[in-house]
Parts: structure tokens; C-alpha cells; sequence
């Protein structure tokens, strides 16, 4: 996980939950039954979602390989 923060951390990713575009800012710790990340809307306000609530990833987002995070 702190491979994939870190690269967050240098890269501007923008995924889609529901009809908001959020940036999403950092990624688990995994539980039993949950996958949480942290997203910040455009005025800086931060998001607790989980994994499974992204619709989308910014399409011209390439670098994270779509097997390893997997499609919401």
C-alpha cells in the first residue's frame, strides 16, 4: 500500500463516485470487509469512500495497471 500512497502523492488521480469527481488521495489499509480510501473535492474537502464506490478512474490515468486495483 504505501508503494501505491506514494505514487499517489505524485500523481493527480481523479476517480468518479456517483456524479462527483474527486482526487483520490490515499488507499487502504485493507480490512476483513473493507477497502477504504480518502478522496478531496476541488475546494480540498476531504472523503472517506470505499474501494467499491468508484464508478470511474480518470481515463487518462495509465499508470496504475487496472488488474492490481480492479475495476470498480
Amino acid at each position: 500500500m504505501s508503494n501505491i500512497n506514494e505514487l499517489l502523492q505524485d500523481n493527480e488521480v481523479q476517480v468518479r463516485i456517483g456524479t462527483t469527481w474527486y482526487m483520490l488521495d490515499e488507499i487502504g489499509p485493507i480490512g476483513e470487509d473493507s477497502f477504504p480510501i480518502m478522496v478531496s473535492d476541488e475546494d480540498g474537502e476531504s472523503f472517506e469512500f470505499d474501494m467499491a464506490d468508484i464508478d470511474e478512474f480518470d481515463p487518462v490515468f495509465t499508470l496504475m495497471d487496472r488488474n492490481t486495483m480492479g475495476i470498480a
